[in-house]
C-alpha cells in the first residue's frame, strides 16, 4: 500500500477501512477470492494474459481561472476526433428483441408531479461550472464524470478538467487545467474515481492520433494536489493488438486492490469493430508511479463492457454485458462476468432476463420543439452495482438470502412507452440467478444514460437525463438524481428532477457517472448538464441524499 502521508489522509483510511468491515459484516459484500470453488451452475472460464508497462511520468498540469482554449490545431484535430468518433460501426448484432417482444411496462411511473419526493429527500450543494471564454464552451455530448475527497473534486467533461480545493465554497471556486498536458493526443472520453484505501484521483482519458499515440491515458493524483499527475498511455500494442488501433468508450473501476479499464477496440480506420476489451492493473503501483505487471482480456462476442461502480466489488470484480454479437440474445440475456483478485482466470455466465427493446429510440417531444436529444443513444450504457437485498424490496421474498447484483440499462421504447426508459435487472450475487427486472418510466417523456452506485448503506444512487414529451406538453432535456433505499425500495424511488433545461441539444451522451461521496458517509455526487437559454451547455456538479447523511455531510465537506 502506497504511504499515507498526512494525518488527514491516515483518517480518511482508518474510516474507509471501519465502513469496509461493517458492510463485511452486515452481508453486503463477499470476500473470497476463490471463485473457482463456488462458482455459479452454468459458469464458464477463460484465462487472461499479461502485459507490463514501465514507470509513470509526472505531469504538473497546466493550470488556469478559465478554461483552456485549444489552440487552432487542437481544435481541428477535436473536429476530425469528434466526426471519427461518430462514425464509428457497431458491431455484428446477434439475435435482439424488437418492440413486439416487450411485455407491457407495470408499476408507476416516475411522474413530475409525483408524491415520492420524500421530504427527507436533499440536494446539498449543487455548483455550476462556467463556460467563461470563447471557445472552450461545454459540449451537449459532455461525457461528465466527478469524483471527490472532500472539499477536493476533479470533474471531467468535454473538453475540460475543473477542480476545486474547496468544494465547500458557497459559490464553489472552480480552476481549470488542461487536458492536453497529460497527453497531447487527448480527445475525449473522460473518467475520474477516487480510490480512498490510496488516497488517489485515478483519471482516464481516451487519445486519438497516428500510431501508438491512438490509445488511452492513465493517471493518478494524490487528493490534496489534484494537478500533480503521474501518467501511463496505453496504446492497443499494450494489449495484444497493433499501434494505431482505436481503444474507444474507455471506463475505469476499482476493487480492493485494482484498477479495471475497459475499451472497444476498432482498426486504425475506424471501419471495422475487433473485440472488446478489460485490464487489471495493482493501485499500489499506480499509486507509487511505479512501472508494474498487469493482466488482460478480450472477447469478440460481447461489445462494451458495464463495470460495477463505487465500493462494488472487493476480492473479485463483477462486469456485465448485455450486446452479443454472435449467439445469446440481445434484449433477453445478460452476461455476467467475475475475475477473482488472485488469480489469472475469470469466469462469465449467461442469465435470461424479462425481454425488452433493444434499440435506442427518439427522445424528440411529439410537438417538434424538443429535438431528438438522444440521437446518439443505444442500449450498450450499463452500469452495476452491488447491494444488499433488503433495500431492493423489503416485500419481496425473491429478494432474500443473497447480496444483489444491480444492472442499470436504457431500453425503449416498448411496453407501452413511446419513449427509453431506464430498466434494472436484479441477480443474487453468488448464485447469479436472475430475480426480477424495474423501470424508471414516464409515457410522456424520455429517460436515459442511468449512472449508478451503492454508498456504504448499501443503498443506491443513480443519476440520468430526461425530457422530450407528448402532445403539446415539452420538456427540454435536463437532469434526476434518484435514490432506492430502506425509506424507498421499490419503484419509484425517491426522486429529484433537480435540473431542467431550457433549450435543445441534437446529440447527447453519451453516458452519465454517480460515485459515492468521499468519505463514503452516505451521499452520492455526479454531474448533470443542461442547455439554457442562450444555447449554451451548462453543467451542475451535484451531491444528493437524505436528511438523515447531513451531519456526516456537513463534518467531511470542508476537509
Amino acid at each position: 500500500m502506497a504511504v499515507l502521508r498526512s494525518l488527514a489522509a491516515r483518517r480518511w483510511y482508518v474510516l474507509v477501512a471501519a465502513a469496509t468491515v461493517s458492510l463485511l459484516l452486515a452481508g453486503f459484500l463477499t470476500t473470497s477470492g476463490d471463485a473457482s470453488s463456488t462458482v455459479p451452475a452454468g459458469t464458464r472460464s477463460a484465462a487472461v494474459k499479461t502485459g507490463h508497462v514501465s514507470a509513470g511520468r509526472l505531469v504538473r498540469a497546466a493550470t488556469s481561472t478559465k478554461p483552456f482554449v485549444p489552440t487552432a490545431a487542437q481544435k481541428a484535430a477535436r473536429e476530425r476526433h469528434m466526426k471519427l468518433l461518430a462514425a464509428l460501426p457497431k458491431p455484428p448484432l446477434g439475435r435482439h428483441t424488437t418492440t413486439a417482444d416487450v411485455a407491457k411496462l407495470r408499476g408507476p411511473q416516475t411522474t413530475l408531479t409525483g408524491s415520492r419526493l420524500p421530504t427527507d429527500f436533499k440536494i446539498f450543494k449543487d455548483s455550476t461550472i462556467p463556460a467563461q471564454c470563447s471557445g472552450c464552451g461545454q459540449s451537449a455530448i459532455n461525457e461528465p464524470d466527478t469524483a471527490n475527497s472532500g472539499k477536493f473534486i476533479v470533474q471531467t467533461s468535454n473538453w475540460d478538467i475543473a477542480y476545486t480545493t474547496n468544494g465547500s465554497a458557497n459559490p464553489v471556486n472552480w480552476l481549470y487545467q488542461s487536458p492536453y498536458s497529460l497527453s497531447s493526443g487527448f480527445c475525449c472520453d473522460q473518467t475520474v474515481t477516487y480510490v480512498a484505501s490510496r488516497n488517489r484521483f485515478i483519471y482516464e482519458g481516451l487519445t486519438l492520433g497516428s500510431g501508438a499515440v491512438q490509445g488511452f491515458t492513465i493517471a493518478t493524483a494524490a487528493a490534496t494536489t489534484p494537478t500533480a499527475w503521474c501518467t501511463y498511455h496505453f496504446s492497443a500494442a499494450n494489449f495484444g493488438g497493433t499501434a494505431g488501433e482505436l481503444l474507444d468508450y474507455p471506463k475505469i473501476a476499482y476493487s480492493n486492490n485494482n484498477l479495471y479499464v475497459t475499451w472497444n477496440r476498432y482498426n486504425a480506420a475506424g471501419n471495422s469493430w475487433i473485440d472488446t476489451g478489460l485490464a487489471r492493473m495493482p493501485l499500489d503501483a499506480l499509486a507509487s508511479c511505479s512501472g508494474f505487471s498487469y493482466n488482460f482480456l478480450s472477447r469478440n462476442d460481447n461489445f462494451t463492457f458495464g463495470l460495477t461502480y463505487g465500493d462494488s466489488s472487493l476480492d473479485t470484480f463483477y462486469w456485465v454485458s448485455n450486446w452479443y454479437t454472435t449467439a445469446g440474445g440481445s434484449g433477453t440475456s445478460e452476461r455476467i462476468f467475475f475475475w477473482p483478485e488472485n488469480g489469472t482466470t475469470y469466469f462469465f455466465a449467461d442469465r435470461s432476463v424479462a425481454a425488452y427493446n433493444f434499440a435506442g429510440g427518439s427522445c424528440a417531444s411529439q410537438d417538434g420543439v424538443v429535438t431528438n436529444w438522444c440521437s446518439r443513444l443505444d442500449p450498450r450504457w450499463e452500469t452495476a452495482w452491488i447491494s444488499r437485498a433488503e433495500y431492493n424490496a423489503q416485500a419481496n421474498s425473491a429478494f432474500s438470502g443473497d447480496t444483489i447484483l444491480g444492472v442499470a440499462i436504457t431500453a425503449g421504447p416498448g411496453g407501452g412507452d413511446p419513449f427509453p426508459y431506464v430498466i434494472y435487472e436484479y441477480f443474487k450475487l453468488n448464485s447469479l440467478t436472475y430475480v426480477q427486472t424495474s423501470a424508471t418510466f414516464n409515457n410522456g417523456f424520455a429517460f436515459a444514460y442511468a449512472g449508478c452506485a451503492p454508498n456504504s448503506h448499501g443503498y443506491v444512487g443513480c443519476s440520468m437525463s430526461w425530457g422530450g414529451g407528448t402532445g403539446t406538453s415539452h420538456f427540454f432535456p435536463g437532469g434526476i438524481v434518484v435514490i432506492q433505499d430502506n425509506v424507498s425500495p421499490t419503484q419509484p424511488w425517491a426522486f429529484s428532477f433537480n435540473v431542467n433545461g431550457a433549450g435543445n441539444a441534437s446529440a447527447w451522451g453519451d453516458y452519465q457517472v454517480s460515485q459515492p461521496f468521499q468519505p463514503n458517509v452516505g451521499p452520492w455526487i455526479t454531474t448533470e448538464w443542461a442547455v439554457n437559454g442562450s444555447g449554451a451547455v451548462v453543467p451542475h456538479v451535484v451531491t444528493w441524499g437524505r436528511v438523515r447523511d447531513t451531519n456526516a455531510y456537513n463534518r467531511w465537506k470542508a476537509k
